[in-house]
Protein backbone atom coordinates (compact mmCIF):
# COMPACT_ATOMS: atom_id res chain seq x y z
CA UNK A 1 0.00 0.00 0.00
CA UNK A 2 0.79 3.61 -0.76
CA UNK A 3 0.17 6.95 1.64
CA UNK A 4 -2.86 8.35 -0.48
CA UNK A 5 -4.09 10.98 1.97
CA UNK A 6 -3.27 13.46 5.26
CA UNK A 7 -5.44 14.42 7.67
CA UNK A 8 -5.72 17.08 9.84
CA UNK A 9 -7.29 19.21 12.79
CA UNK A 10 -6.21 21.88 14.47
CA UNK A 11 -2.97 22.05 13.15
CA UNK A 12 -0.51 24.70 13.06
CA UNK A 13 -2.25 27.46 10.86
CA UNK A 14 -4.76 24.93 10.08
CA UNK A 15 -8.44 25.11 12.35
CA UNK A 16 -11.18 23.07 10.55
CA UNK A 17 -10.51 19.45 9.44
CA UNK A 18 -9.02 19.03 6.42
CA UNK A 19 -8.17 16.14 3.93
CA UNK A 20 -5.29 16.26 1.56
CA UNK A 21 -4.98 14.05 -1.51
CA UNK A 22 -1.85 12.64 -2.42
CA UNK A 23 -1.64 11.99 -6.47
CA UNK A 24 1.49 10.82 -7.60
CA UNK A 25 2.79 14.32 -7.93
CA UNK A 26 1.70 16.59 -5.49
CA UNK A 27 2.44 20.27 -5.87
CA UNK A 28 2.31 22.41 -2.57
CA UNK A 29 1.85 26.40 -3.65
CA UNK A 30 0.93 29.53 -1.41
CA UNK A 31 2.37 32.61 -0.54
CA UNK A 32 4.88 33.06 2.39
CA UNK A 33 3.56 32.19 5.46
CA UNK A 34 0.44 30.37 4.20
CA UNK A 35 1.75 26.92 6.01
CA UNK A 36 3.11 25.17 2.56
CA UNK A 37 6.12 23.83 4.69
CA UNK A 38 3.73 22.41 7.30
CA UNK A 39 1.66 20.13 4.73
CA UNK A 40 4.83 19.49 2.51
CA UNK A 41 6.53 18.15 5.83
CA UNK A 42 3.86 16.56 7.77
CA UNK A 43 4.56 13.15 6.44
CA UNK A 44 7.80 13.24 8.65
CA UNK A 45 5.94 13.77 11.31
CA UNK A 46 3.91 11.26 10.83
CA UNK A 47 6.27 8.29 10.00
CA UNK A 48 7.89 9.61 13.43
CA UNK A 49 4.52 8.63 14.92
CA UNK A 50 4.59 4.93 13.22
CA UNK A 51 8.19 3.86 14.15
CA UNK A 52 7.50 0.84 16.37
CA UNK A 53 9.42 2.35 19.27
CA UNK A 54 7.99 5.68 20.08
CA UNK A 55 7.80 6.39 23.44
CA UNK A 56 6.10 10.39 22.79
CA UNK A 57 2.96 10.77 20.57
CA UNK A 58 4.86 12.64 18.26
CA UNK A 59 8.71 13.21 17.52
CA UNK A 60 9.31 16.94 16.99
CA UNK A 61 13.09 16.30 15.30
CA UNK A 62 11.25 13.67 12.85
CA UNK A 63 13.01 13.01 9.58
CA UNK A 64 16.13 15.30 11.29
CA UNK A 65 14.19 18.52 11.25
CA UNK A 66 13.06 20.77 13.54
CA UNK A 67 8.80 20.52 13.73
CA UNK A 68 8.18 22.81 16.34
CA UNK A 69 10.29 24.10 19.28
CA UNK A 70 7.18 22.99 21.59
CA UNK A 71 4.53 20.30 21.18
CA UNK A 72 1.93 22.94 22.44
CA UNK A 73 3.35 24.80 19.13
CA UNK A 74 1.43 22.26 17.12
CA UNK A 75 -2.03 23.46 18.13
CA UNK A 76 -3.84 25.91 16.05
CA UNK A 77 -3.14 29.16 18.08
CA UNK A 78 -1.46 27.11 21.03
CA UNK A 79 -5.12 26.30 22.56
CA UNK A 80 -6.32 23.96 25.05
CA UNK A 81 -8.39 22.14 22.62
CA UNK A 82 -7.46 18.82 21.29
CA UNK A 83 -6.07 18.15 17.61
CA UNK A 84 -5.73 15.38 15.28
CA UNK A 85 -3.41 13.96 12.39
CA UNK A 86 -3.70 10.90 10.61
CA UNK A 87 -3.32 9.59 7.50
CA UNK A 88 -4.74 7.16 4.43
CA UNK A 89 -2.67 4.29 2.62
CA UNK A 90 -4.64 2.22 -0.47
CA UNK A 91 -3.37 -0.20 -3.18
CA UNK A 92 -6.47 0.70 -5.41
CA UNK A 93 -9.47 -1.14 -4.37
CA UNK A 94 -8.73 -1.25 -0.52
CA UNK A 95 -8.23 1.84 1.81
CA UNK A 96 -6.91 2.23 5.21
CA UNK A 97 -7.23 5.22 7.36
CA UNK A 98 -6.11 6.25 10.86
CA UNK A 99 -6.79 9.52 12.62
CA UNK A 100 -5.67 10.27 16.21
CA UNK A 101 -7.01 13.34 18.32
CA UNK A 102 -4.57 14.42 20.81
CA UNK A 103 -4.60 16.93 23.66
CA UNK A 104 -1.53 18.50 25.06
CA UNK A 105 -0.76 17.93 28.66
CA UNK A 106 0.84 20.94 30.50
CA UNK A 107 2.19 18.32 33.42
CA UNK A 108 4.76 16.13 30.92
CA UNK A 109 4.75 19.32 28.43
CA UNK A 110 3.86 16.75 25.67
CA UNK A 111 0.28 15.43 23.92
CA UNK A 112 -1.59 12.41 25.07
CA UNK A 113 -4.51 10.75 23.21
CA UNK A 114 -7.51 11.26 23.55
CA UNK A 115 -9.40 9.02 20.84
CA UNK A 116 -8.24 7.08 17.91
CA UNK A 117 -10.04 6.14 15.11
CA UNK A 118 -9.20 3.40 12.16
CA UNK A 119 -11.37 2.80 9.10
CA UNK A 120 -11.19 0.17 6.45
CA UNK A 121 -12.81 0.92 2.95
CA UNK A 122 -15.07 3.76 4.96
CA UNK A 123 -16.16 1.67 7.48
CA UNK A 124 -15.36 1.99 11.11
CA UNK A 125 -13.14 -1.03 12.00
CA UNK A 126 -11.96 0.40 15.58
CA UNK A 127 -13.29 3.70 17.85
CA UNK A 128 -11.70 4.71 20.94
CA UNK A 129 -12.15 7.12 23.05
CA UNK A 130 -10.62 8.24 26.61
CA UNK A 131 -13.02 8.35 29.29
CA UNK A 132 -10.88 9.42 32.29
CA UNK A 133 -8.82 12.73 31.51
CA UNK A 134 -6.72 12.27 34.10
CA UNK A 135 -5.17 9.31 32.47
CA UNK A 136 -3.95 11.83 29.55
CA UNK A 137 -0.46 11.36 30.45
CA UNK A 138 -1.10 7.37 31.42
CA UNK A 139 0.60 5.05 28.90
CA UNK A 140 -2.16 2.80 29.87
CA UNK A 141 -5.49 4.65 30.41
CA UNK A 142 -9.17 3.03 30.18
CA UNK A 143 -11.00 3.83 26.51
CA UNK A 144 -14.37 3.16 25.82
CA UNK A 145 -14.36 0.96 22.48
CA UNK A 146 -16.91 0.71 19.61
CA UNK A 147 -16.07 -2.12 17.09
CA UNK A 148 -16.70 -2.13 13.71
CA UNK A 149 -20.42 0.29 13.21
CA UNK A 150 -21.80 -1.05 16.64
CA UNK A 151 -22.55 1.92 18.77
CA UNK A 152 -22.40 -0.02 22.00
CA UNK A 153 -18.98 1.08 24.12
CA UNK A 154 -16.92 -1.53 26.20
CA UNK A 155 -14.29 -0.28 28.29
CA UNK A 156 -10.69 -1.81 27.81
CA UNK A 157 -7.54 -1.27 28.80
CA UNK A 158 -5.01 0.32 25.90
CA UNK A 159 -1.72 1.22 25.45
CA UNK A 160 -0.14 3.14 22.91
CA UNK A 161 3.10 3.88 21.03
CA UNK A 162 3.27 6.65 19.12
CA UNK A 163 0.09 7.67 17.40
CA UNK A 164 -1.63 3.84 17.37
CA UNK A 165 -2.29 1.71 20.35
CA UNK A 166 0.07 -1.67 20.79
CA UNK A 167 -1.85 -3.23 23.19
CA UNK A 168 -6.16 -3.65 23.59
CA UNK A 169 -6.63 -5.65 26.32
CA UNK A 170 -10.32 -7.73 25.84
CA UNK A 171 -10.78 -8.08 22.08
CA UNK A 172 -7.78 -10.12 20.59
CA UNK A 173 -9.47 -10.08 17.35
CA UNK A 174 -9.68 -6.24 17.10
CA UNK A 175 -6.12 -5.99 18.41
CA UNK A 176 -4.62 -8.51 15.81
CA UNK A 177 -6.54 -6.03 13.71
CA UNK A 178 -4.80 -2.72 15.03
CA UNK A 179 -1.75 -4.22 14.83
CA UNK A 180 -1.94 -5.35 11.18
CA UNK A 181 -3.23 -1.93 10.22
CA UNK A 182 -0.46 -0.55 11.94
CA UNK A 183 1.87 -2.69 10.15
CA UNK A 184 1.08 -1.50 6.59
CA UNK A 185 1.04 2.28 7.94
CA UNK A 186 4.49 1.65 9.13
CA UNK A 187 5.72 0.25 5.82
CA UNK A 188 4.22 2.97 3.77
CA UNK A 189 5.79 6.04 5.46
CA UNK A 190 8.78 4.58 6.49
CA UNK A 191 12.02 6.92 6.12
CA UNK A 192 10.53 8.81 3.65
CA UNK A 193 12.81 10.61 1.73
CA UNK A 194 12.93 14.74 2.63
CA UNK A 195 15.10 17.43 0.90
CA UNK A 196 14.54 20.88 2.83
CA UNK A 197 15.08 24.17 1.02
CA UNK A 198 18.82 24.74 1.70
CA UNK A 199 21.10 22.21 0.61
CA UNK A 200 24.43 21.06 1.94
CA UNK A 201 27.14 22.09 -0.70
CA UNK A 202 28.82 19.08 -2.00
CA UNK A 203 32.58 18.70 -2.17
CA UNK A 204 35.12 16.03 -1.37
CA UNK A 205 33.83 13.15 0.09
CA UNK A 206 35.99 12.87 3.77
CA UNK A 207 35.96 9.36 4.62
CA UNK A 208 34.57 6.09 2.58
CA UNK A 209 31.04 6.27 1.31
CA UNK A 210 29.15 3.78 3.64
CA UNK A 211 27.46 0.69 2.35
CA UNK A 212 23.67 0.71 1.41
CA UNK A 213 23.04 4.11 2.46
CA UNK A 214 19.45 4.71 1.85
CA UNK A 215 18.88 8.59 2.80
CA UNK A 216 20.44 11.82 1.46
CA UNK A 217 19.87 13.33 4.71
CA UNK A 218 17.36 16.50 5.15
CA UNK A 219 20.26 18.98 3.31
CA UNK A 220 21.34 16.52 0.79
CA UNK A 221 24.24 16.10 2.94
CA UNK A 222 24.45 12.39 1.73
CA UNK A 223 24.02 12.74 -1.88
CA UNK A 224 27.75 12.00 -2.32
CA UNK A 225 27.59 9.25 -0.20
CA UNK A 226 25.06 7.74 -2.30
CA UNK A 227 26.67 8.43 -5.31
CA UNK A 228 29.93 7.03 -4.71
CA UNK A 229 29.26 3.95 -2.98
CA UNK A 230 26.86 2.63 -6.30
CA UNK A 231 30.34 3.82 -8.11
CA UNK A 232 32.66 2.24 -6.05
CA UNK A 233 30.21 -1.02 -5.07
CA UNK A 234 27.87 -1.08 -7.57
CA UNK A 235 27.23 -0.49 -11.28
CA UNK A 236 27.94 3.18 -11.22
CA UNK A 237 24.99 4.00 -13.49
CA UNK A 238 23.54 6.54 -10.89
CA UNK A 239 26.60 8.37 -11.71
CA UNK A 240 25.93 8.52 -15.10
CA UNK A 241 22.34 9.50 -15.39
CA UNK A 242 23.54 12.25 -12.84
CA UNK A 243 26.02 13.28 -15.26
CA UNK A 244 23.96 13.05 -18.00
CA UNK A 245 21.46 15.54 -16.98
CA UNK A 246 23.71 17.92 -15.88
CA UNK A 247 25.41 17.74 -19.60
CA UNK A 248 21.77 17.98 -21.03
CA UNK A 249 20.13 20.32 -19.05
CA UNK A 250 22.99 22.34 -16.91
CA UNK A 251 25.65 22.30 -19.83
CA UNK A 252 28.06 20.90 -17.68
CA UNK A 253 29.98 17.71 -17.55
CA UNK A 254 30.14 16.00 -14.29
CA UNK A 255 32.75 13.46 -12.96
CA UNK A 256 33.59 11.60 -9.61
CA UNK A 257 37.04 11.52 -8.74
CA UNK A 258 38.26 8.53 -6.09
CA UNK A 259 41.26 8.13 -4.80
CA UNK A 260 41.53 5.16 -2.06
CA UNK A 261 37.55 5.08 -1.73
CA UNK A 262 37.65 8.58 -0.95
CA UNK A 263 35.54 10.53 -3.49
CA UNK A 264 34.88 13.88 -5.12
CA UNK A 265 32.64 14.98 -8.10
CA UNK A 266 33.93 17.50 -10.35
CA UNK A 267 32.40 19.89 -13.01
CA UNK A 268 33.84 20.72 -16.29
CA UNK A 269 34.41 24.71 -16.34
CA UNK A 270 34.86 25.00 -19.76
CA UNK A 271 35.47 28.85 -19.72
CA UNK A 272 38.55 27.48 -18.32
CA UNK A 273 39.00 24.29 -19.48
CA UNK A 274 39.66 22.21 -16.45
CA UNK A 275 37.37 20.40 -14.19
CA UNK A 276 36.89 22.13 -10.54
CA UNK A 277 35.11 20.64 -7.24
CA UNK A 278 31.28 21.22 -6.98
CA UNK A 279 31.95 23.07 -4.39
CA UNK A 280 33.61 25.68 -6.42
CA UNK A 281 31.00 26.49 -9.16
CA UNK A 282 28.07 28.23 -8.43
CA UNK A 283 25.44 28.11 -5.75
CA UNK A 284 22.78 26.53 -8.38
CA UNK A 285 25.22 23.65 -9.01
CA UNK A 286 25.64 22.42 -5.25
CA UNK A 287 21.80 23.29 -4.20
CA UNK A 288 20.49 21.32 -7.58
CA UNK A 289 22.77 18.35 -7.53
CA UNK A 290 21.16 16.58 -4.38
CA UNK A 291 17.73 16.92 -6.12
CA UNK A 292 18.78 15.00 -8.98
CA UNK A 293 20.46 12.67 -7.12
CA UNK A 294 17.59 11.99 -5.24
CA UNK A 295 14.92 11.89 -8.44
CA UNK A 296 17.63 9.67 -9.98
CA UNK A 297 18.29 7.30 -7.46
CA UNK A 298 14.49 7.03 -6.83
CA UNK A 299 14.07 6.16 -10.37
CA UNK A 300 16.89 3.42 -9.91
CA UNK A 301 16.29 1.84 -6.94
CA UNK A 302 18.84 3.09 -4.97
CA UNK A 303 16.42 4.79 -2.61
CA UNK A 304 13.46 3.22 -2.23
CA UNK A 305 10.95 5.83 0.17
CA UNK A 306 7.07 5.35 -0.67
CA UNK A 307 7.28 9.27 0.07
CA UNK A 308 9.47 11.78 -1.53
CA UNK A 309 9.55 15.06 -0.66
CA UNK A 310 11.52 17.99 -1.97
CA UNK A 311 11.28 21.78 -1.38
CA UNK A 312 12.14 24.44 -3.59
CA UNK A 313 13.76 21.91 -6.15
CA UNK A 314 14.59 25.21 -7.92
CA UNK A 315 16.43 27.34 -5.44
CA UNK A 316 19.28 30.04 -6.92
CA UNK A 317 18.73 28.16 -10.46
CA UNK A 318 18.02 30.65 -13.65
CA UNK A 319 14.52 30.20 -13.98
CA UNK A 320 15.31 28.66 -17.43
CA UNK A 321 16.82 25.31 -15.77
CA UNK A 322 13.20 25.42 -13.57
CA UNK A 323 11.39 23.59 -16.17
CA UNK A 324 14.32 20.85 -16.55
CA UNK A 325 13.83 19.47 -13.16
CA UNK A 326 9.86 19.68 -13.44
CA UNK A 327 10.53 17.02 -16.51
CA UNK A 328 13.06 15.55 -14.17
CA UNK A 329 10.45 14.67 -11.32
CA UNK A 330 7.83 14.06 -13.75
CA UNK A 331 9.93 11.10 -15.70
CA UNK A 332 10.62 9.95 -11.92
CA UNK A 333 7.21 9.73 -11.05
CA UNK A 334 6.06 8.45 -14.67
CA UNK A 335 9.00 5.63 -14.30
CA UNK A 336 7.76 4.46 -9.96
CA UNK A 337 3.85 4.56 -11.31
CA UNK A 338 2.15 4.03 -8.12
CA UNK A 339 4.88 3.09 -6.32
CA UNK A 340 5.45 6.68 -5.18
CA UNK A 341 4.12 10.01 -3.78
CA UNK A 342 6.51 12.96 -4.53
CA UNK A 343 5.26 15.76 -2.94
CA UNK A 344 7.12 19.17 -4.47
CA UNK A 345 6.44 22.76 -2.21
CA UNK A 346 7.86 25.40 -5.12
CA UNK A 347 7.38 28.98 -5.53
CA UNK A 348 8.17 28.52 -9.69
CA UNK A 349 5.75 29.57 -12.47
CA UNK A 350 8.11 28.29 -14.42
CA UNK A 351 8.19 24.22 -13.10
CA UNK A 352 4.62 24.28 -13.06
CA UNK A 353 3.92 25.80 -16.63
CA UNK A 354 6.24 23.25 -17.56
CA UNK A 355 4.38 20.12 -15.73
CA UNK A 356 1.02 21.73 -17.84
CA UNK A 357 2.99 21.92 -20.15
CA UNK A 358 3.89 17.68 -20.28
CA UNK A 359 0.16 17.26 -19.52
CA UNK A 360 -1.20 19.38 -22.85
CA UNK A 361 1.26 17.91 -25.00
CA UNK A 362 -0.29 13.90 -23.31
CA UNK A 363 3.31 13.31 -22.15
CA UNK A 364 1.95 13.33 -18.47
CA UNK A 365 -1.34 12.26 -17.36
CA UNK A 366 -3.53 14.37 -16.19
CA UNK A 367 -4.72 12.20 -13.56
CA UNK A 368 -0.90 12.19 -11.70
CA UNK A 369 -1.05 15.20 -10.57
CA UNK A 370 -2.83 17.15 -7.74
CA UNK A 371 -2.05 21.34 -6.82
CA UNK A 372 -2.46 22.15 -3.19
CA UNK A 373 -3.08 25.19 -2.82
CA UNK A 374 -2.80 26.91 0.56
CA UNK A 375 -4.58 30.33 2.06
CA UNK A 376 -6.22 30.06 -1.42
CA UNK A 377 -8.31 32.97 -2.51
CA UNK A 378 -9.44 32.92 -6.31
CA UNK A 379 -11.10 36.49 -6.71
CA UNK A 380 -10.68 39.32 -4.09
CA UNK A 381 -14.03 39.49 -2.79
CA UNK A 382 -14.20 35.59 -2.26
CA UNK A 383 -13.28 34.26 1.21
CA UNK A 384 -9.79 32.97 2.07
CA UNK A 385 -9.52 28.84 1.75
CA UNK A 386 -7.00 27.69 4.04
CA UNK A 387 -6.34 24.59 1.69
CA UNK A 388 -7.79 24.28 -2.16
CA UNK A 389 -6.97 21.17 -4.31
CA UNK A 390 -6.87 22.31 -7.74
CA UNK A 391 -7.27 19.29 -10.45
CA UNK A 392 -5.53 20.12 -13.99
CA UNK A 393 -7.55 18.69 -17.12
CA UNK A 394 -6.13 17.41 -20.07
CA UNK A 395 -5.11 20.44 -21.92
CA UNK A 396 -3.26 21.56 -19.22
CA UNK A 397 -5.98 23.82 -17.40
CA UNK A 398 -6.45 24.10 -13.56
CA UNK A 399 -10.20 24.05 -12.47
CA UNK A 400 -8.88 27.39 -9.99
CA UNK A 401 -6.28 29.56 -9.36
CA UNK A 402 -5.38 32.14 -6.64
CA UNK A 403 -4.76 35.58 -6.87
CA UNK A 404 -1.45 37.30 -6.01
CA UNK A 405 0.26 33.70 -6.87
CA UNK A 406 2.73 33.71 -10.34
CA UNK A 407 0.85 37.24 -11.43
CA UNK A 408 3.11 39.45 -10.38
CA UNK A 409 4.77 39.50 -13.56
CA UNK A 410 1.90 40.37 -15.16
CA UNK A 411 0.33 43.02 -13.23
CA UNK A 412 4.15 44.29 -13.42
CA UNK A 413 3.72 44.39 -17.24
CA UNK A 414 0.18 46.15 -16.82
CA UNK A 415 1.24 48.69 -14.84
CA UNK A 416 4.30 49.25 -17.01
CA UNK A 417 2.44 49.51 -19.76
CA UNK A 418 0.13 51.72 -18.44
CA UNK A 419 2.78 54.11 -16.85
CA UNK A 420 4.12 54.35 -20.59
CA UNK A 421 1.22 55.31 -21.92
CA UNK A 422 0.61 57.61 -19.17
CA UNK A 423 3.93 59.52 -20.18
CA UNK A 424 3.20 59.73 -23.55
CA UNK A 425 -0.06 61.10 -22.74
CA UNK A 426 1.89 64.11 -20.84
CA UNK A 427 4.21 64.31 -23.54
CA UNK A 428 7.10 63.49 -21.63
Amino acid sequence: MIPSALHFSRFRAFLEPARIELAPLTIVIGKNGSGKSVLTRLPLLISGGLWPTSDSVLDLSAGGISHASRYDDLIYQRSSQPFSIGAEISDGPNNLQFVTTMRYVLEIHAPGIEEFELRRDGNRVLRLRLTQPEQLAARTATFAAQRGEDETEALVQVSFSGLFPTTIDGDAQIAADVSSARAMFEASFKAPSYLGPFRSEQGALLQVPRQGIRDLGPRGERALDIIADDWLRGDGQLLAAVGDWFEASMNARLKLEGLNGLARILVHDSARDLDVDLSETGAGFAQVFPVVVQALARKRGNLNAKVVIVEQPELHLHPGAHGEIADLICSTVSACGTDVRYICETHSEQFITRVRRRIAEGTFPASSVRIVSVGHQAAVEDPVEPVRMIAIDESGAPDSWPIGVFDEAFNDLVEMRKAAQDRADDGL
